[in-house]
């Protein structure tokens, strides 16, 4: 997988978002008359735009549903720990409330660089091979996620915060992890995270056999770190640069290429591990497991 800066637009002005600003709204049916309120996770409704007439460059419009959805334990941790990715009435920002032209600022404030769009880039390495039906395969793509299934928020780590612990250099580190079954032999994994947050991702499979699948009783079958350019771990000097990042796939196939034979789990219980840095807060976080099988 390459490096994902952001999933914003470039018109968006930052990832971390506060959707409960007075440009964006909140309406939701998590409270209908005279019923109790749904219980966490399961609110529903949508974030409305709403532009300050009285600036210009706030051209923003439109209502997005809010469609996040997380899973009880063990698939995946997020709605025991009630992350505010969650439910509508806790989201506090990320990928839903980030759209072309939306300002995600307070209604008092100015908008920046108005004449200054963003920029960023990106950078690729593509190997091109002339097809070749006696050894090429085509593969079947699908999607594990393991937060809301996308995104999830990352919080700001202190004691007793549950999925928080310290890493080795003292920083504080945030950990979810998530349970689900698998399918087909695996010949590709891309794991989907973002910077500067993401420092792992990880994935075991377990035996039939085994009732409990964790990173204890599993075997390792990927683990997934970011290299930073300009620290000389990049193979050719050229493509070394400071300020991009690659996140290496796992990739098996034919030992003739040096690679591992496929991981067949189809039908066996994987379990997969995701850690971030988490001294400041983030949202629109991913941990999100682009697979490719055959």
């Amino acid at each position: 997988m390459y490096p994902v800066i952001g999933m914003c637009s470039p018109s968006c002005p930052s990832l971390v978002s506060c959707v409960r600003s007075a440009r964006t709204t909140l309406t939701s049916a998590a409270y209908p008359r005279r019923r109790s309120p749904a219980p966490f996770g399961s609110a529903k409704g949508s974030l409305q735009y709403v532009p300050v007439a009285a600036q210009k460059a706030d051209v923003g419009s439109g209502t997005v549903g809010f469609n996040n959805a997380c899973a009880p334990r063990p698939r995946s941790d997020l709605l025991e720990e009630r992350n505010p990715t969650c439910d509508l009435r806790s989201y506090s920002g990320g990928q839903i409330a980030c759209h072309h032209m939306w300002s995600l600022l307070d209604a008092d404030q100015e908008i920046p660089w108005v004449d200054q769009p963003l920029q960023y880039r990106l950078k690729f390495r593509f190997w091109v091979q002339p097809y070749n039906a006696s050894f090429h395969t085509n593969v079947k793509r699908t999607t594990w996620g393991i937060a809301s299934p996308v995104e999830y928020d990352v919080p700001r780590c202190a004691d007793g915060v549950e999925g928080c612990s310290r890493a080795a250099d003292g920083s504080w580190e945030h950990t979810i992890r998530g349970t689900y079954k698998g399918g087909g032999k695996l010949v590709a994994a891309h794991f989907h995270c973002h910077a500067p947050t993401c420092t792992s991702m990880a994935m075991y499979t377990c035996a039939a056999d085994v009732s409990v699948c964790n990173a204890t009783t599993g075997r390792l079958i990927c683990k997934e770190e970011p290299v930073y350019g300009g620290v000389g771990k990049i193979d050719l000097p050229g493509f070394d640069e400071p300020g991009f990042i690659l996140q290496p796939p796992c990739l098996w196939g034919d030992a003739a290429y040096g690679l591992e034979a496929p991981v067949d789990v189809d039908g066996l219980m994987l379990h997969s591990v995701k850690t971030s840095k988490a001294n400041y807060g983030h949202h629109g976080e991913m941990a999100w497991q682009q697979m490719y099988f055959v």
